[in-house]
């Protein structure tokens, strides 16, 4: 029926705007003025309607849900003035959402929705990046655990060229998602771009961790290629007494990026140029 296809939409947490706008009016009417038993059921109902009508740009509709919920819900309660920060949101009102999400954090620190929202307020306006920074830090205190939330630490930092910073956020998301070949791969860059030998150590360890995770990751290929080469340059100039087995290490591992590259690049149009480059590589670190 209506009310269990809207639960399993909200328990599965799928974005279907229209499914839910579709569903909820079969089930309270074109008006949403029909009644249930169950009158938990119907509030829950009128919040996943209106903010699917946000979803949808329906700004009416979504009018109709808060002004419904208005006659039950106190005005003044953390679930009416989040939803309304939301169809704020949806509106364009940034100023006035965003004054809404720093009232509730106000209230409650630990407010993880009002976290995330102020977050993604400030992440969609220029010039607000250290102020983005901050927000996003104030959530993952909360919620400390969310690789997603140090992920996108991550990419935040790197589009402002913290590099260091970058390499720690994304530590973190090794720590929650270590068999993720795409977040070793992007670590060891981060790494491989930092320099300098310790880091180049790491950036090959990470990037042949990608490539052992996923050995048609093309990137992590060429990347570990760059990164160990880049090593052994930098060890070859290096005045400090080096393992001699790391540094063969290094070679081999330059060697198995190569083969595998050329192998997942042989019948194609690029085999020849990718061939050339891998053995001119291969060849100077022997």
């Amino acid at each position: 029926d209506h009310l269990n296809a809207l639960r399993y939409i909200r328990s599965h947490q799928l974005r279907e705007p229209e499914l839910v706008i579709s569903q909820g009016q079969a089930l309270l009417g074109p008006d949403l003025s029909k009644k249930l038993s169950d009158e938990a059921a119907r509030l829950t109902v009128l919040e996943q309607i209106c903010l699917a009508a946000v979803d949808a740009h329906d700004d009416k509709l979504a009018d109709v849900c808060l002004s419904k919920l208005k006659q039950v819900v106190s005005k003044d309660s953390v679930r009416f003035r989040s939803l309304l920060a939301r169809c704020l949101e949806g509106d364009g009102q940034s100023e006035g959402a965003e004054k809404i999400y720093s009232a509730l954090l106000e209230d409650n620190p630990a407010n993880l929705m009002a976290l995330k929202r102020k977050y993604c307020l400030l992440r969609a306006q220029v010039g607000k990046e250290l102020e983005t920074i901050d927000a996003l830090n104030a959530y993952l205190q909360q919620n400390i655990a969310d690789s997603a939330g140090w992920y996108e630490m991550g990419r935040l930092c790197l589009e402002l060229g913290d590099y260091r910073a970058a390499a720690y956020a994304l530590e973190e998301v090794v720590l929650g998602c270590p068999l993720d070949s795409q977040v070793h791969c992007l670590l060891g860059e981060v790494y491989a771009t930092l320099g300098g030998l310790e880091n180049l150590q790491l950036a090959r360890k990470h990037l042949a961790q990608s490539l052992e995770l996923d050995d048609s990751n093309r990137r992590a290929m060429f990347s570990l290629v760059s990164a160990t080469s880049d090593y052994l340059e930098e060890s070859s100039k290096s005045k400090k007494n080096l393992d001699d087995h790391d540094v063969e290490v290094a070679k081999e591992l330059v060697k198995y990026g190569a083969e595998k590259a050329i192998k997942t690049y042989k019948g194609t149009k690029m085999f020849p140029a990718v061939q050339r480059v891998m053995n001119d590589k291969t060849k100077t670190k022997e």
